[in-house]
């Protein structure tokens, strides 16, 4: 994680700024060249094989009934679990009592969300469907 990364989420976490302010702060560091003249999430080397996901989506389809879509910005779910890293000794105790260990999730969490996809279907019908886009 970079500096500046770290100094957003560091300002987040303290309240100085909103999440959607976090959001876009972390967008243009994600999109601005470093020194090699390449983004800081590709090596001049390597280019990604897949197109970059931007989006959680969550989707629920009832026959008959409501439906959810939601669309999170990966950003922010990156945020989310980054922060999770900074809680409290004794929250991360307790966490880890349940089985739970926080820090497995910061360090492979672009892994996970790039290759996340959940397509479930009940017996009653729902849809669910849980995917990066």
């Amino acid at each position: 994680m970079s500096a500046e990364t770290r100094k957003v989420l560091d300002m987040l976490a303290e309240g100085k700024i909103t999440s959607a302010d976090a959001e876009r702060l972390l967008d243009k560091l994600a999109a601005a060249p470093d020194s090699n003249g390449t983004n800081g999430n590709e090596s001049a080397a390597t280019a990604p094989a897949t197109p970059h996901k931007k989006y959680l989506r969550v989707r629920m389809e009832r026959p008959g009934g409501d439906e959810v879509n939601v669309r999170v910005p990966l950003s922010f779910v990156r945020s989310g679990v980054k922060l999770g890293t900074l809680l409290p000794p004794k929250v991360m105790e307790k966490m880890q009592m349940e089985g739970i260990d926080p820090k497995i999730f910061s360090q492979h969490a672009d892994e996970v969300l790039d290759n996340l996809h959940v397509d479930m279907d009940t017996k009653s019908g729902k849809r669910v469907r849980v995917f990066c886009e």
